[in-house]
């Protein structure tokens, strides 16, 4: 029965992960925003489409929905399966395991349901942002790491893709260096593994026009 949870996390997060966020408000503006550079529904886009009025609570929207879906996963696991009294080790283990796979999926499906939204035809965004806020749900300390990361990347480079392949990336080997410290249980490396490959197959096309010299570069105008 307790194993239920994790598939209701990995539901759970895909309905949230899939609200099309940027859709929505450059609607509000008069801007189909997949028609609007990459197509993407994710916050680089939204600033194109309709501009920083746009961006912004698209970048908000996009963070806190994969946060939110950890976050909800682990309220409702508190909640309908309590703590038996008395517990021994072997029960506390399997709870722990069970309770860290719901997290991990509920935060992964968050960013497949970004990238391959139901409420829009299973196409989104490529997940930079939501990765990077559900890692920071997930584990502060990761994703603390997978911000910086992730910020400096996109300084440096100028280009929101190879940011959003830095988080996905970092994500992954960050989860597992911890894990090989028994710093991070190990379904957390399971959430790592779905960012990396998501961000991956979202940024196909930009990962061929990195290899061509022609991927735009982020400007404030």
């Amino acid at each position: 029965m307790i194993w239920l949870i994790v598939l209701l996390g990995a539901v759970l997060g895909y309905l949230l992960g899939s609200i099309p966020v940027g859709l929505w408000v450059c609607r509000l503006y008069g801007v189909d925003i997949r028609t609007v550079g990459s197509g993407r529904t994710g916050g680089t886009n939204a600033w194109r489409a309709a501009g920083l009025k746009a961006g912004i609570p698209t970048i908000i929207g996009d963070a806190i929905k994969g946060a939110i879906a950890v976050w909800l996963i682990r309220m409702l696991y508190r909640n309908l399966f309590p703590e038996p009294s008395p517990m021994t080790v072997d029960d506390a283990t399997l709870r722990m395991l069970v309770l860290h796979l719901a997290e991990a999926l509920a935060g992964g499906a968050a960013i497949i349901g970004h990238n391959w939204s139901i409420f829009n035809n299973f196409k989104g965004g490529a997940g930079g942002i939501t990765s990077a806020a559900t890692t920071m749900a997930i584990s502060p300390l990761a994703g603390g790491m997978v911000w910086m990361i992730g910020a400096f990347i996109i300084w440096w480079s100028r280009m929101a893709s190879v940011g959003t392949l830095s988080v996905g990336v970092s994500a992954f080997a960050i989860f597992l260096v911890l894990a090989l410290n028994q710093l991070a249980p190990w379904p957390y490396v399971v959430y790592g593994v779905i960012a990396l490959f998501s961000v991956i197959i979202a940024l196909r096309s930009n990962r061929e026009k990195l290899k061509a010299g022609q991927e735009r570069v982020i400007t404030l105008w």
